[in-house]
């Protein structure tokens, strides 16, 4: 069963990505500044966090061994990655002046591979979250291939963090960007992802409805708390993974949990839009920074300096629509075409997948 509305909630996250960026975005060109408060949209990443490790936790119920498993997250995230890097590049060599990034100063080949570097961006901006869902795969496989239980594996992964992230001096954790993705505090709402899966695999407590209520009443709360205690900061949003974890994590894990339970009681259909904005998600969340660009810079010409409220209003109106369909267009023509191709070659399975496990769902949430 695949799980519409877990499409749903992956098409918000990358929606409110795109408001995060559209805040930067029109700072740059749209001659006005929207409130900093539109920054927490940021939300949209941990999200994907969590809901990556719920759909980690899914595919350990099935017949999969950790080389499946690896086979087919490279599959997911790799070609539509490079395509979006190669049009990087190529907008950079045609136009330098149209990427806001330093790309000549970055290490291509760890972009390409999606290997931690310094800076810790790659060339595609945004593919930093993928640096850390490679690193994800990687230790899950490991677990599939140890056939080491969840929530062993999870309580070991967590311990080992924690120490790595004590006893490691810092300078070395700054001067090493592999060691500051493994020991990142981002890689606990993966683990969180991991827990809400195995709830809904083997215990499927009541109330979810309830904790979705609090998850999203706690969310609001530590949102406006830390708005009001930290906003004449300019520096609110650096270096803050921990405080975001905390904020986001746990009371995402609550959503996530109440969404799942909501899909198994009700026989509401999600609608059908909102599900084609999860499946395009991928794309979108990919190119909407190129797309932006293109289209900050056309509003900028069109409206400024004489009508900054219209430059906004375009930027903010057009610039979802805009983003939106270039995602679509870039899932139906290049992403799942090419997602379906590669997954009819498998490699073999040399392992059984983690002990205990009990499949969920055949196609977590587009997985």
């Amino acid at each position: 069963m695949k799980l519409l509305w877990l499409q749903v909630v992956r098409g918000l996250a990358a929606n409110l990505v795109v408001l995060q960026h559209l805040w930067e975005f029109e700072q740059r060109y749209g001659g006005t500044r929207l409130p900093i408060f539109v920054r927490y949209a940021d939300l949209g990443v941990d999200v994907f966090f969590v809901l990556s490790g719920f759909v980690m936790a899914a595919i350990a119920g099935r017949d999969v061994g950790p080389l499946q498993f690896l086979w087919r997250r490279a599959t997911r995230i790799y070609p539509t990655y490079w395509l979006a890097t190669l049009l990087m590049l190529g907008a950079f060599f045609a136009v330098p002046g149209l990427v806001h990034e330093p790309i000549d100063k970055l290490s291509w080949w760890r972009s390409f591979l999606l290997v931690p570097a310094v800076p810790n961006q790659p060339i595609v901006s945004v593919g930093w979250t993928l640096v850390h869902e490679v690193y994800f795969y990687l230790v899950f496989a490991i677990l599939l291939a140890l056939r080491i239980p969840i929530v062993t594996g999870v309580i070991g992964w967590s311990a080992t963090v924690i120490v790595a992230s004590l006893l490691i001096p810092a300078e070395l954790l700054d001067a090493s960007p592999i060691l500051a993705v493994a020991t990142s505090p981002l890689t606990f709402e993966f683990m969180m992802g991991l827990i809400v899966g195995v709830l809904c695999l083997k215990w499927r407590p009541p109330n979810g409805r309830t904790l979705g209520v609090i998850g999203g009443a706690a969310l609001a709360l530590s949102i406006v708390l830390h708005f009001h205690f930290f906003a004449h900061d300019d520096a609110i949003f650096a270096d803050w993974q921990m405080r975001r974890v905390a904020m986001f994590g746990p009371p995402i894990a609550l959503i996530l949990y109440a969404v799942i339970s909501y899909e198994r009681e009700t026989r509401r259909p999600a609608p059908a839009l909102l599900v084609a904005l999860g499946d395009w998600s991928y794309s979108t969340y990919l190119f909407h920074f190129m797309v932006l660009s293109a289209l900050g810079r056309a509003v900028q010409a069109v409206f400024l300096p004489a009508h900054v409220v219209w430059a906004t209003t375009a930027l903010l109106v057009f610039g979802f629509v805009v983003v939106n369909l270039a995602g679509a267009a870039m899932f139906l023509l290049f992403e799942r075409p090419t997602l379906r191709s590669l997954n009819r070659l498998r490699p073999p399975t040399f392992a059984q997948p983690a002990a205990g496990s009990q499949p969920v769902v055949t196609d977590a949430a587009k997985t």
